[in-house]
């Protein structure tokens, strides 16, 4: 009984603590059924999708910058992406929907910058090099295509 009641103790408080961050991940550190549906939506009562699915996983987020950039905010091609936006250099980019297409995820985008507003697809691959990942972005709207500027985590 000892070992029951301890076994229940140690689940509660695991259920009580935060999830550590978790670095972005490669196509082979994924398991074949989340590559094919990283972050499905839930369908709600009224039929309707959560809000998950317009939500881009979190092997996407944080700060990047193009292999031979500085990381510095004022880098031309850096670009910080969470759950909801994207921000460039001078714009930023509103989530209006996700697609995922196998490991990589097309982003729609209502962007606003410069005193201009306009809707962009971008999609967005992690590739492994070095040991490190390296975001490859490309036209949404296209195939996938090679990204001749890869972006590098910024510290």
């Amino acid at each position: 009984m000892r070992i029951v009641f301890l076994a229940l103790g140690t689940l509660a408080l695991a259920a009580c603590g935060e999830a550590p961050e978790q670095a972005p991940r490669t196509e082979s550190e994924v398991a074949p059924d989340e590559a094919a549906a990283p972050e499905a939506a839930a369908d709600t009562e009224d039929g309707s999708q959560s809000a998950l699915a317009n939500r881009i996983p979190t092997r996407f987020h944080g700060a990047w910058d193009y292999e031979g950039g500085t990381c510095a905010p004022e880098s031309d091609m850096r670009m910080e992406i969470s759950s909801a936006e994207i921000l460039f250099y001078e714009s930023i980019g509103i989530v209006t929907g996700v697609e995922h297409e196998g490991y990589d995820t097309v982003v729609s985008l209502a962007m606003e910058g410069e005193g201009e507003t306009w809707e962009e697809k971008i999609r967005l691959s992690l590739v492994d090099g070095d040991g490190t990942s390296r975001l490859h972005t490309s036209d949404g709207e296209m195939p996938k295509q090679v990204d001749d500027y890869p972006r590098m985590p910024c510290p």
